[in-house]
Protein backbone atom coordinates (compact mmCIF):
# COMPACT_ATOMS: atom_id res chain seq x y z
CA UNK A 1 0.00 0.00 0.00
CA UNK A 2 2.67 2.51 1.21
CA UNK A 3 4.56 1.36 -2.55
CA UNK A 4 1.32 2.38 -4.58
CA UNK A 5 -0.04 5.54 -2.41
CA UNK A 6 3.75 7.27 -3.46
CA UNK A 7 2.38 6.25 -7.54
CA UNK A 8 5.34 4.39 -7.31
CA UNK A 9 5.77 0.96 -9.18
CA UNK A 10 6.78 -2.14 -7.36
CA UNK A 11 6.86 -6.33 -7.53
CA UNK A 12 5.64 -7.78 -4.31
CA UNK A 13 7.07 -11.60 -4.20
CA UNK A 14 5.49 -13.81 -1.91
CA UNK A 15 4.61 -17.16 -0.72
CA UNK A 16 1.15 -17.12 -0.82
CA UNK A 17 -0.24 -14.34 -3.26
CA UNK A 18 -4.04 -14.65 -2.44
CA UNK A 19 -3.28 -13.07 1.24
CA UNK A 20 -2.39 -10.22 -0.62
CA UNK A 21 -6.23 -8.09 -1.05
CA UNK A 22 -4.26 -4.91 -2.32
CA UNK A 23 -4.89 -4.53 -6.34
CA UNK A 24 -3.50 -1.82 -8.25
CA UNK A 25 -1.68 -1.63 -11.75
CA UNK A 26 1.37 0.04 -10.18
CA UNK A 27 1.78 -3.26 -7.78
CA UNK A 28 2.79 -6.33 -9.37
CA UNK A 29 2.74 -10.05 -6.73
CA UNK A 30 4.25 -12.52 -8.14
CA UNK A 31 4.40 -16.10 -5.90
CA UNK A 32 8.20 -16.67 -5.58
CA UNK A 33 10.78 -19.00 -3.13
CA UNK A 34 12.94 -15.94 -2.06
CA UNK A 35 15.88 -17.98 -1.16
CA UNK A 36 16.14 -19.09 -5.05
CA UNK A 37 18.32 -16.89 -6.44
CA UNK A 38 17.27 -17.90 -9.92
CA UNK A 39 13.59 -17.31 -9.13
CA UNK A 40 14.42 -14.11 -7.50
CA UNK A 41 16.85 -12.98 -10.32
CA UNK A 42 14.48 -11.45 -12.50
CA UNK A 43 12.37 -9.36 -10.63
CA UNK A 44 15.83 -7.64 -9.27
CA UNK A 45 17.09 -7.04 -12.65
CA UNK A 46 13.94 -5.14 -13.59
CA UNK A 47 13.76 -2.90 -9.92
CA UNK A 48 15.77 -0.24 -8.79
CA UNK A 49 15.73 -1.02 -5.27
CA UNK A 50 15.16 -4.56 -2.67
CA UNK A 51 13.18 -4.31 0.16
CA UNK A 52 12.86 -7.69 2.47
CA UNK A 53 10.09 -7.34 5.39
CA UNK A 54 10.42 -11.08 5.61
CA UNK A 55 9.14 -12.30 9.42
CA UNK A 56 10.24 -16.42 10.27
CA UNK A 57 8.60 -18.10 12.57
CA UNK A 58 10.56 -18.32 16.44
CA UNK A 59 13.42 -20.75 16.98
CA UNK A 60 14.44 -20.72 19.97
CA UNK A 61 17.56 -23.30 20.62
CA UNK A 62 19.50 -21.23 18.08
CA UNK A 63 19.73 -17.97 16.08
CA UNK A 64 17.50 -18.19 13.12
CA UNK A 65 19.07 -18.69 10.55
CA UNK A 66 16.67 -17.50 7.59
CA UNK A 67 17.51 -13.64 8.13
CA UNK A 68 21.17 -14.43 7.28
CA UNK A 69 20.37 -16.94 4.31
CA UNK A 70 17.95 -14.08 2.94
CA UNK A 71 20.71 -11.63 3.26
CA UNK A 72 23.15 -13.88 1.29
CA UNK A 73 20.81 -14.45 -1.25
CA UNK A 74 19.74 -10.85 -1.78
CA UNK A 75 23.28 -9.80 -1.71
CA UNK A 76 24.79 -12.26 -4.51
CA UNK A 77 21.66 -11.90 -6.54
CA UNK A 78 22.19 -7.94 -6.72
CA UNK A 79 25.71 -7.96 -7.33
CA UNK A 80 25.24 -10.27 -9.88
CA UNK A 81 22.37 -7.73 -11.51
CA UNK A 82 24.46 -4.65 -10.91
CA UNK A 83 22.22 -3.27 -8.03
CA UNK A 84 23.00 -1.76 -5.06
CA UNK A 85 20.16 -0.09 -2.89
CA UNK A 86 18.47 -2.23 -0.26
CA UNK A 87 16.68 -1.70 2.87
CA UNK A 88 15.41 -4.66 5.35
CA UNK A 89 13.36 -4.48 8.10
CA UNK A 90 14.72 -5.96 11.12
CA UNK A 91 13.80 -4.88 15.15
CA UNK A 92 14.99 -2.53 18.29
CA UNK A 93 17.88 -4.90 20.27
CA UNK A 94 19.13 -7.15 17.74
CA UNK A 95 22.60 -6.33 19.52
CA UNK A 96 22.69 -7.75 22.58
CA UNK A 97 24.39 -4.73 24.28
CA UNK A 98 20.96 -3.13 23.66
CA UNK A 99 19.00 -5.77 25.38
CA UNK A 100 19.59 -4.23 29.04
CA UNK A 101 18.11 -1.02 27.91
CA UNK A 102 15.39 -2.56 27.64
CA UNK A 103 12.01 -0.85 29.59
CA UNK A 104 9.98 -2.87 31.35
CA UNK A 105 10.90 -6.60 33.86
CA UNK A 106 9.31 -8.91 31.73
CA UNK A 107 10.23 -7.47 28.53
CA UNK A 108 14.09 -7.75 29.90
CA UNK A 109 14.20 -10.80 32.37
CA UNK A 110 11.78 -13.06 29.91
CA UNK A 111 10.21 -12.15 26.59
CA UNK A 112 14.04 -11.28 25.21
CA UNK A 113 16.24 -13.83 26.31
CA UNK A 114 13.55 -16.85 26.45
CA UNK A 115 11.00 -16.03 23.51
CA UNK A 116 12.24 -13.74 20.71
CA UNK A 117 16.36 -13.96 21.33
CA UNK A 118 17.13 -16.29 19.07
CA UNK A 119 15.42 -14.17 16.00
CA UNK A 120 17.31 -11.10 17.80
CA UNK A 121 20.58 -12.79 17.00
CA UNK A 122 19.74 -14.13 14.08
CA UNK A 123 18.86 -10.78 12.32
CA UNK A 124 22.04 -9.50 14.22
CA UNK A 125 24.24 -12.17 12.14
CA UNK A 126 22.74 -10.76 8.93
CA UNK A 127 23.96 -7.14 9.72
CA UNK A 128 26.74 -8.30 10.71
CA UNK A 129 27.41 -9.78 7.19
CA UNK A 130 25.91 -7.07 5.47
CA UNK A 131 28.30 -4.64 7.21
CA UNK A 132 31.45 -6.62 5.54
CA UNK A 133 29.83 -6.66 2.27
CA UNK A 134 31.10 -3.53 0.03
CA UNK A 135 28.83 -3.56 -3.24
CA UNK A 136 25.61 -2.53 -1.53
CA UNK A 137 24.02 0.75 0.43
CA UNK A 138 22.33 -1.09 2.13
CA UNK A 139 19.93 -0.14 5.33
CA UNK A 140 18.74 -2.08 8.04
CA UNK A 141 15.76 -0.70 9.51
CA UNK A 142 15.01 -1.99 13.05
CA UNK A 143 11.73 -0.74 14.16
CA UNK A 144 10.20 -0.64 18.16
CA UNK A 145 6.82 -2.92 18.89
CA UNK A 146 5.17 -3.26 15.63
CA UNK A 147 1.37 -2.08 15.88
CA UNK A 148 -1.35 -2.71 12.68
CA UNK A 149 -2.59 0.87 12.28
CA UNK A 150 -2.85 3.50 9.68
CA UNK A 151 -0.11 5.95 8.31
CA UNK A 152 0.30 8.87 10.92
CA UNK A 153 2.36 11.94 10.55
CA UNK A 154 4.14 11.83 13.59
CA UNK A 155 7.86 12.40 13.71
CA UNK A 156 10.15 10.17 13.49
CA UNK A 157 13.24 9.39 15.94
CA UNK A 158 16.48 7.47 14.79
CA UNK A 159 19.59 5.92 16.74
CA UNK A 160 22.49 4.55 14.51
CA UNK A 161 24.65 3.58 17.62
CA UNK A 162 22.29 1.20 19.28
CA UNK A 163 19.61 -1.03 18.42
CA UNK A 164 17.01 1.24 20.09
CA UNK A 165 15.44 4.64 20.75
CA UNK A 166 15.63 5.16 24.73
CA UNK A 167 13.49 8.35 24.02
CA UNK A 168 10.56 7.24 21.59
CA UNK A 169 7.92 5.16 22.07
CA UNK A 170 8.06 1.53 22.28
CA UNK A 171 5.37 0.91 19.80
CA UNK A 172 5.18 2.25 15.84
CA UNK A 173 2.55 0.91 13.17
CA UNK A 174 3.64 -0.83 10.12
CA UNK A 175 2.37 1.47 8.12
CA UNK A 176 4.78 4.12 9.32
CA UNK A 177 7.23 2.00 8.97
CA UNK A 178 6.92 1.28 5.46
CA UNK A 179 6.77 4.94 5.09
CA UNK A 180 10.14 5.55 6.47
CA UNK A 181 11.52 2.86 4.32
CA UNK A 182 10.31 4.69 1.33
CA UNK A 183 11.36 8.15 3.05
CA UNK A 184 14.92 6.88 2.99
CA UNK A 185 15.58 5.04 -0.55
CA UNK A 186 17.96 8.00 -2.27
CA UNK A 187 18.83 9.40 1.43
CA UNK A 188 22.64 8.56 1.10
CA UNK A 189 22.67 9.65 4.93
CA UNK A 190 21.06 6.39 5.44
CA UNK A 191 23.37 4.13 3.67
CA UNK A 192 25.30 1.43 5.05
CA UNK A 193 23.55 2.14 8.22
CA UNK A 194 21.82 0.07 11.15
CA UNK A 195 19.88 2.50 11.75
CA UNK A 196 16.80 1.62 15.05
CA UNK A 197 13.80 3.89 14.31
CA UNK A 198 10.89 4.85 16.68
CA UNK A 199 8.16 7.58 16.89
CA UNK A 200 6.84 10.70 19.19
CA UNK A 201 4.78 9.27 21.47
CA UNK A 202 4.96 7.65 25.10
CA UNK A 203 7.94 6.20 25.97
Amino acid sequence: KAVVSTQSTGTALVRDPAKIELENDNLVVEKCDVFNKEEIRPHVENNDVVMSCLGFGLQRSEPNPYFLQIAKVLSETMQEAGKRRAIFMHSWYTHPDSRGKCRGFFLRNFFIPYVIGQTLNGMRMSEEFLEKTTHLDYTCIQPAHLLDGPVTDKKFKVNDTESCVPDAAQDINRADVARYMLDVIDDEGSFRKVRAIGVDGPE
